[in-house]
């Protein structure tokens, strides 16, 4: 199992992409919570509230689940990070790979 996290500005985006990931079986499950950040832009600092996702999903989905982001996206350069778990219990990592294709 992978998690490939990204950030986005609305309630609204992060849902979409969420359930459209799970409604074609690209992951198995989302979250998403409020963060706030701050960041160097085109020499400007910048200090918002975004939403952080994650989006869980197994190993061989990560190229598509990436690119799918990327493509639906709505900022000119997202934060996309993939991070592969320590550990996870065997069970879940099961249920992920079950729920996805």
């Amino acid at each position: 199992m992978i998690i490939i996290q990204t950030t986005i500005d609305e309630d609204k985006k992060a849902r979409e992409l969420i359930n459209s990931l799970l409604e074609t079986n690209k992951i198995a499950c989302g979250t998403f919570q409020k963060i706030e950040s701050s960041y160097k832009w085109k020499k400007q600092i910048v200090e918002e509230p975004e939403l952080e996702i994650s989006l869980y999903t197994k190993e061989s989905l990560m190229r598509e689940v990436v690119d799918i982001v990327t493509q639906r996206h709505s900022y000119e350069l997202p934060k996309i990070t993939v991070l592969e778990p320590v550990y996870t219990l065997p069970e879940y990592d099961q249920w992920v790979k079950d729920n996805t294709i």
